[in-house]
């Protein structure tokens, strides 16, 4: 493994601390190696031979270490008193609000160059997030623009997302939004639908 990438590797570990204080300083070093075009590269490459190197990082392993990392905030945050003072509450939300940030970053830079992320992953843990009473009501709003903007954009996930997939968001999630308008979901489900008919 490269210097950056076990850089990179210690960081993630980092995230996964048990104090609140160490998880937030390396957040802020994630988002600066994330920046580094070395960085990039090794993951970029790492995950194109993933098959072959297995004990490499790659931008898979990455979003496992910040789906845990998410997790220990929602305790945290569950943790917490519910009956607190209005600058408690600004200072959680601020909290929240970092989390989501650092969620979004990490998606729209492993994605900036064509799509990295494996789509399975990735929705499986926004839909949990968004069907998680406790999670929806931290992230639901960022998770939702995630989902929308990050998943349903990108024509490679078009092809990887399979119809029950398709069929169990559109039911789970979009059904449970009253007033949303989502003809673009409606769209795509409908010209899924129709290839998988045999001709």
């Amino acid at each position: 493994m490269s210097l950056a990438l076990h850089d990179l590797l210690l960081c993630c570990r980092g995230l996964e601390h048990d104090k609140a204080t160490e998880r937030k300083k390396e957040a802020e070093n994630f988002r600066r190696l994330l920046r580094s075009p070395a960085v990039l590269q090794e993951l970029d490459c790492a995950s194109l031979a993933k098959a072959k190197v297995s004990k490499q990082l790659t931008w898979d392993n990455v979003f496992r270490f910040l789906q845990h990392y998410v997790q220990k905030e929602m305790e945290s945050i569950q943790s917490s008193r519910s009956n607190v003072t209005a600058t408690t509450l600004a200072i959680r939300q601020k909290k929240m609000a970092e989390v989501c940030s650092l969620i979004k970053y990490f998606i729209r830079y492993a994605n900036k160059r064509g799509p990295r992320l494996n789509c399975s992953e990735l929705l499986k843990h926004v839909t949990e997030v968004l069907q998680s009473s406790h999670c929806c009501t931290a992230y639901g709003e960022n998770y939702s623009s995630i989902l929308l903007k990050d998943i349903l954009t990108v024509r490679k996930y078009w092809c990887d997302i399979s119809q029950k997939q398709w069929q169990s968001l559109h039911l789970g999630l979009f059904g449970s939004y009253r007033g949303i308008s989502i003809p673009f979901f409606e769209r795509k489900s409908y010209c899924l639908a129709a290839a998988e008919q045999p001709e």
